[in-house]
């Protein structure tokens, strides 16, 4: 049975590659096994590591073929998140819920930048997407909340 991954991991990055790329596919990009990138995957291989020219090359596939970006997505959120200490398990729903207040809020700006009275008229203008911009950041933030609370679990 395979041992679960630990999130925001390379073997995590790593299962998500594995699942999405052909024995095949991965042996025509890196040169190399599927057989071998699951020894990578397995946390508790300390022989086998995967090279960083090859994570390269796997993402540039994965954002080619299936417009992941798995690694990216790896590096992003381990610099982000901090390993806060969840007191109460109803800390996640909190910041659920927090989300969907900042997804409305981002709803909301892209519905008022199309609004044929906005300063754009149907079309979006700078300043809007601007508003839009930041309307994602302060999403992107509390998904980096739900991340660190959970990855400290």
């Amino acid at each position: 049975m395979t041992k679960t991954k630990q999130i925001i991991s390379i073997e995590y990055s790593l299962k998500e590659i594995l699942s999405n790329l052909s024995d095949e596919d991965i042996k025509d990009i890196i040169g190399k096994t599927k057989s071998y990138l699951y020894k990578c995957a397995d946390p508790d291989n300390d022989v086998h590591h995967i090279h960083f020219k090859d994570v390269l090359e796997l993402e540039k596939a994965m954002i080619k073929f299936k417009n992941k970006t798995p690694f990216s997505n790896l590096f992003k959120d381990y610099i982000s998140v901090n390993e806060d200490n969840v007191k109460d398990q109803k800390d996640i729903l909190n910041e659920v819920v927090n989300l969907g207040g900042r997804l409305g809020d981002l709803m909301d700006q892209v519905r008022i930048s199309q609004d044929e009275k906005s300063s754009g008229g149907v079309k979006i203008v700078p300043h809007e997407k601007e508003n839009i911009y930041n309307e994602i950041q302060k999403v992107d933030n509390e998904l980096i909340k739900i991340k660190s609370k959970l990855k400290s679990m």
